[in-house]
């Protein structure tokens, strides 16, 4: 059926407006005509239809018509057809009207009933085209809800107003949960029924002032404008998600539930842009899915902060590793007793192009970036091997304890990596390598872990746990893991001559290693003191600052040769450097 076309003219001329109505109406039957006789007028009238044209005389009193024009195109957000007629004639007039995107030019005593028509239709047909690719670009074709492009744009208007207004905003990333096995379990049209009824239970449970949009899939958004705080976004959010998770009935009495899970970000900060806004959203959405599902969060500036002061420090350490900013320093480990060294510890060290020499407590976020903790493992694990290499070369034959990672070590191929740097150090038996894992093992991946030290046992490695006490199943990995070695964390050592309970769990310790028939090293050696307790207590070796500060690879010999000049003298009397 041939729809009813909606015109508005726009001219302070009572003879030229005349004219313009008699044309129109004895050439389309189903036309509906609206006149205004000013600029302000013409814009009050706006509001009150969805105009397929409008014809607007080019003088209007004082004020242009392409005046009016750019106010006509700022308060309508569908495309309109608009004609400019003009008692003028004039190349540059039409030159200027076509600059501001008019779709004819009339001349009024030129002007025929067949040419106006003509303009009048083409114009329609043109403006009918590309309202259909508005709609296309700023519609969800499956929901009719706002497009990414239309969200961006009304998210960057709210940004202005937030400069200009004391109200709040806010931004609701939402995503179905579970919504794969919907489609899996009972076809795609089911899904997109499910994600339509979704789209209008947004729709009803938000205002009229807020915009729904779907970006794709079963991604939806909330833009909240008028807010007068905090707990009125929560609360709103908190009824819809109500709504949202109520169950779906399709046809065939088929039942879908879904749950969602909704990151909010309050936009109070004028200097941010849509797409920061959108992100911080989208990433808290994301903490809600990994902290169990189906509840709404809000955007946390200041763990935001911490998060990028940690990829700053991921990055700023990887570049680190690049420069070769990265050293390693050799901790003496030495038989109580007698004072025969045992062997080194390999110790992380930066030096930092601006901090100078720092430690891994102050770079490395134990357990927070596997890649990166992966990425130094393998790096100092080559770096200890062409050590020794080079002490081997020098006549010095030395075990040394490297720390790796739980996650490092239950890598499926840990061993072959550590076969291949091995094998590019072929004057160093495997035998001289010992590994103590940094963290405590969950129990649930000692099953893996334990596969994996066997193999490094066959090879002739042995392994060390390292920071005993400190993890709730450090029990658990001295019953099931094959360790040859156990490490009382320094903690306890260091406060145990003046602390009765260190000194019970040094003891403790003590006593379960001679039980497993685990070697026992205490860390944490501080004094002449410390030496003659753990002795008394059964621990026959240790390390510590009593005994030698880390040093670097050029400086180890020299203290090994002044080392072996003053074994069996008191502590206080050996090199510490």
């Amino acid at each position: 059926m041939e729809k009813t076309l909606h015109v508005l003219i726009v001219d302070d001329d009572d003879v030229d407006r005349e004219r313009l109505r008699r044309m129109l109406n004895s050439s389309l039957d189903r036309i509906q005509l609206e006149e205004a006789t000013s600029a302000d007028q013409a814009l009050s009238v706006l509001p009150k239809q969805v105009w397929d044209c409008i014809f607007l005389d080019y003088h209007l009193g004082e004020s242009s018509g392409l005046d009016l024009l750019q106010e006509i195109r700022a308060r309508i957000s569908t495309p309109c057809a608009v004609i400019l007629v003009t008692g003028l004639g004039g190349e540059n007039i039409a030159a200027a009207a076509m600059r501001e995107g008019v779709s004819d030019y009339l001349i009024k005593y030129q002007m025929d009933e067949k040419q106006l028509i003509r303009s009048l239709m083409g114009a329609v047909h043109r403006a009918d085209i590309e309202r259909q690719m508005h709609e296309l670009a700023h519609y969800d074709t499956l929901t009719h809800l706002a497009s990414r492009t239309l969200l961006t744009d009304r998210l960057q208007q709210t940004i202005k107003r937030s400069k200009r207004s004391q109200k709040l905003a806010a931004l609701a990333f939402i995503d179905l949960d579970n919504f794969k096995p919907v489609n899996d379990t009972w076809g795609h049209a089911a899904g997109d029924q499910v994600l339509i009824e979704i789209s209008q239970r947004l729709v009803h449970g938000a205002r009229a002032s807020d915009t729904v949009a779907r970006l794709g899939g079963d991604e939806f958004v909330l833009l909240l404008n008028d807010l007068l705080s905090d707990d009125e976004c929560e609360k709103l959010l908190q009824r819809i998600h109500k709504i949202l998770i109520q169950p779906i009935i399709l046809p065939d009495d088929i039942e879908i539930r879904v749950t969602a899970s909704i990151g909010v970000t309050m936009i109070r900060d004028e200097n941010l842009d849509a797409d920061t806004i959108l992100r911080q959203a989208d990433q808290t959405m994301y903490r809600v899915k990994n902290t169990g599902r189906n509840h709404l969060k809000f955007f946390d500036p200041e763990a935001e902060k911490r998060l990028q002061a940690r990829q700053n420090a991921f990055q700023s350490i990887l570049a680190g590793l690049k420069n070769d900013e990265f050293r390693l320093y050799y901790q003496p480990k030495i038989d109580l007793k007698s004072s025969r060294l045992i062997g080194l510890e390999a110790l992380l060290r930066w030096q930092h192009p601006t901090k100078g020499l720092i430690g891994p407590g102050e770079f490395l976020f134990t357990g927070e970036h596997d890649k990166l903790g992966v990425q130094i493992g393998e790096w100092v694990l080559r770096e200890v091997l062409q050590q020794l290499q080079i002490w081997h070369r020098q006549g010095l034959s030395l075990k040394v304890s490297v720390n790796i990672s739980a996650k490092h070590l239950q890598r499926s191929d840990f061993t072959t990596r550590l076969k291949t740097l091995l094998g590019k150090a072929p004057q160093v038996p495997a035998t001289a390598l010992e590994l103590e894992i940094l963290e405590t093992v969950e129990a649930e991946s000692i099953t893996g872990v334990q596969a994996i030290i066997d193999e490094c046992k066959t090879l002739g490695i042995t392994i060390a746990l390292d920071d005993f006490g400190t993890g709730y199943s450090s029990l658990t990995c001295l019953r099931r893991l094959p360790i040859d070695v156990l490490k009382i964390d320094k903690s306890f050592v260091i406060n145990m001559l003046d602390n009765a309970e260190d000194y019970s769990i040094v003891q403790g310790v003590i006593s379960l290693c001679k039980t497993f028939g685990h070697q026992i090293i205490a860390e944490g050696v501080e004094s002449s003191e410390h030496i003659a307790k753990l002795i008394e207590l059964g621990c026959p070796f240790g390390q510590g600052f009593g005994i030698a500060y880390p040093m670097p690879a050029d400086e180890t010999p020299v203290w090994i040769r002044e080392h072996h000049l003053h074994a069996n003298k008191p502590l206080s009397d050996l090199p510490r450097q």
